[in-house]
């Protein structure tokens, strides 16, 4: 048998060998992870010697493992002058135990090449021994990127001020925010015109305001537009032709401005003396240009650009082999008669001769497309021939069809509408009307149209505040809800009117159209219907004062015969004397709660609050009740919180718990159970009573909290009780819990399966 002694000393042999293996295959394991990092990983002393590095750290810096180690970091002249000093320091700080962040510094590879590197130390102890460790990414790729960025922005500049056509961007509120170099000559500002602020509007004229404002507004709204030539305003008020294309300028996917290109075309305009000194000079300006070019000559067209060409759908090859007069075939037949009259006319040219006019082409696949076109005779290889442009206009001439469709839809809802619409534009003067306001005030138009709407005689004086208030409150955007005012019409007589408001657009015009309907028979409804509620009120406040004296008279003989002579009385006195007095509590209930709706509907309903112990006050309310109760052998299970006060009208909240606990013992049978619970958070309290009795139908829900509900009960004939009812107490406590910024709520399963009412109650 083997000696236990040696049987232990071989299982302890074995232990540390295996330890010591798993301790190999972790060291292994690490030192693989160490050398395949990608990143450079060294491991210094407390005196900045090298201990160790990882492969990375050979590639990155151009040293191998064995010349480095055991070497100072300083000492190797990798780090360039301006960065040692600011790297000495964090590793310093680093050797104090403070958690440095990624610093990016400059170094010299050993093969003498610049790499910038992203470099973080950090303090670690291994077994008393303070070591640094070095963490270094290459980030060369990254700060050469940035670099050719600042050198791409200064190219663009240089790109931009080295161009002949004017560049500029302006932002949301159409002001200028960059220029170049160009735009000074031509608009005749100095650098410093542009630096104090130029918006768009002193370059063009005011003839083309609103059409550079519906371009603008389309291209802001990310739109595609078509370039548009425009008179361009100089400082000194000369103008020249510019052909503008203009495009978005997008910060991520917001649009926060637009850029445009301005191509002088006023040499265009003027072709016939470019052409004089220069065909060549003539095709490179036409090629650069964005609107179609052509000249025709004995009916053939001699020249076209891409321009022109792409808007045809030919190619350019495929226009210039056609045959004379074959390019009428581009040009709608019922246009073809007026273009031939309106390109040979003098009468409707320009001061520089050139013609203008709008008609429809024929695209090579059939389809119409609408033209802008100008056209001057010229002089072409010493004889004369026309140069045409052309500007398709497709979009913007569906545009204003669809524009001009609408406003026709728009004129017949207007005139046709009975309801009586005023139109005004924002300074509060008055556009157009339709028939039926003339009918509704008796004014014709020609009183109404071009006076301010403040000015009429048809607005009592009273109203203007409000409605001047009303008209800014629209322009600034504002949705604002109908307002009842009285009208004058033009014979004296009053009429109630129920005025809406809005703001709409027409074209790139804002107005406010007013709709007003007479309301005066429902003006006159309400009032009669205002007038007899007060008759009502008063009717019931006199009743219930004038019945709440005789009450107390009678409640208080009652008691009276009932503390001092009940022992005179025989039974059947007895039984009549309770009659009487049952009686006399429901109508001293129905007074008092009568009283109190009147005062609720009157706003005259004050709550007089005071801290008061929620719990104490639910378990008043059951003990008052518990001989209703115990004589319908009920079970009534109380959970409540001992010491939370609230601030309440102690007295209302009592007849809110009061109403919900004689409800939930009046519709439980004998032996049901009822649940009183009570629950808390930092916001509110809520109190829950829960009765196995004869449940609600959804339809009673919706109707429980109204005056004079009552529910019906299959135990109507089995009562053994009278709690009295009113069909008032629980509209009274609902009432009375919204006073005090609560809730209260009822739910059930359904009929025969119970209810639940749940009171809810801020607790501050």
């Amino acid at each position: 048998m083997q000696n236990p002694k040696k049987r232990v000393l071989t299982e302890d042999v074995n232990q540390r060998k295996l330890l010591e293996k798993r301790v190999e295959e972790s060291e292994r394991r690490y030192r693989g992870l160490y050398e395949s990092s990608p990143i450079s990983l060294t491991v210094t002393d407390n005196n900045g010697t090298i201990l160790d590095v990882n492969s990375a750290t050979e590639k990155i810096f151009g040293f191998k493992k064995s010349e480095v180690i055991g070497k100072k970091y300083f000492d190797l002249g990798i780090f360039s002058p301006e960065h040692v000093e600011r790297f000495k320091k964090d590793y310093e700080e680093s050797l104090k135990g403070k958690k440095i962040n990624p610093i990016e510094i400059q170094i010299k590879k050993k093969d003498g090449t610049i790499a910038w590197l992203s470099v973080q130390n950090s303090l670690k102890k291994i077994d008393n021994e303070i070591l640094i460790e070095g963490i270094a990414q290459d980030i060369t790729e990254r700060k050469t990127a940035e670099q050719k960025l600042i050198e791409s922005q200064k190219k663009f500049k240089d790109l931009t001020n080295s161009l002949p056509e004017v560049i500029f961007e302006i932002d949301l509120n159409f002001n200028l925010i960059y220029t170049n170099t160009i735009a000074s000559q031509i608009f005749g500002y100095s650098h410093e015109d542009f630096k104090k602020g130029l918006d768009i509007f002193n370059f063009i004229s005011s003839e083309d305001k609103e059409r550079v404002l519906e371009s603008l507004s389309r291209i802001f709204k990310g739109e595609f537009i078509e370039p548009i030539i425009l008179q361009l305003r100089k400082k000194d008020g000369s103008f020249f032709y510019g052909n503008i294309n203009a495009t978005p300028i997008f910060k991520g996917s917001k649009i926060v401005g637009m850029r445009s290109v301005i191509h002088d075309v006023t040499e265009m305009v003027n072709a016939e003396e470019k052409i004089k000194e220069s065909e060549a000079k003539f095709r490179t300006i036409s090629e650069q240009l964005l609107m179609g070019i052509s000249i025709i000559q004995d009916e053939r067209i001699k020249y076209v650009n891409e321009t022109l060409a792409n808007i045809l759908g030919y190619s350019i090859e495929e226009i210039l082999n056609w045959s004379p007069g074959e390019f009428f075939k581009t040009i709608h037949p019922r246009d073809k008669k007026r273009i031939i009259e309106l390109s040979t006319k003098t009468d409707n040219r320009f001061e520089n001769g050139v013609n203008y006019y709008e008609a429809r082409g024929i695209h090579k696949n059939g389809n119409i497309i609408w033209l802008e076109i100008y056209n001057k005779v010229i002089t072409f290889q010493k004889k004369p021939a026309f140069l045409v442009s052309y500007i398709d206009i497709s979009k913007r001439k569906k545009a204003k069809e669809e524009l001009r469709e609408s406003e026709v839809k728009y004129r017949n809802l207007f005139e046709k509408s009975p309801s009586s619409i005023l139109l005004i534009d924002t300074s509060g003067k008055i556009v157009d009307c339709n028939p039926a306001l003339e009918k509704l005030t008796e004014y014709d138009r020609i009183d109404i149209i071009g006076k301010r709407f403040y000015k009429l005689p048809v607005i009592p004086l009273k109203y203007l505040p409000g409605l001047l208030k009303r008209l800014k409150q629209i322009s600034d955007g504002e949705t604002i809800p109908s307002v009842d005012i009285q009208l004058t019409k033009k014979d004296g007589s009053i009429i109630w009117v129920s005025v809406d408001s809005s703001l709409m657009k027409m074209g790139d015009k804002t107005y406010i159209m007013v709709m007003g309907h007479d309301i005066s028979e429902k003006k006159e409804l309400e009032i009669k219907l205002k007038e007899l509620n007060e008759m009502r009120k008063e009717f019931i406040d006199r009743a219930s004062h004038e019945l709440k004296t005789p009450i107390t008279t009678v409640y208080g003989a009652y008691q009276l015969l009932d503390i001092l002579h009940k022992d005179k009385f025989d039974t059947e006195q007895l039984e009549l004397l309770e009659m009487a007095f049952s009686g006399t509590r429901r109508i001293r209930k129905l007074v008092d709660d009568l009283l109190d709706v009147s005062l609720m509907e009157s706003k005259t309903f004050k709550l007089i609050k005071r801290k008061t112990n929620l719990g104490d006050l639910i378990s008043n309310c059951v003990k008052e009740m518990r001989y209703f109760s115990n004589k319908r052998n009920h079970e009534i299970i109380i959970d409540l919180e001992p010491e939370l006060y609230l601030n309440v009208d102690e007295s209302r909240i009592e007849l809110v718990l009061t109403n919900l606990i004689s409800n939930a013992i009046k519709y439980t049978p004998s032996k049901g159970k009822i649940n009183i619970k009570m629950i808390s958070d930092d916001k509110f309290a809520q109190i829950i009573i829960k009765d196995t009795g004869v449940g609600l139908a959804k339809k009673e829900i919706e109707g429980l909290f109204k005056k004079f509900s009552r529910i019906e009960s299959p135990l109507k004939k089995d009562l053994d009780i009278d709690l009295g009812s009113t069909g008032l107490g629980l509209f009274i406590s609902k009432e009375i819990i919204e006073l005090h910024e609560g809730e209260i709520w009822a739910e059930s399963e359904g009929k025969g399966k119970g209810s639940t009412f749940s009171v809810k109650i801020p607790v501050k």
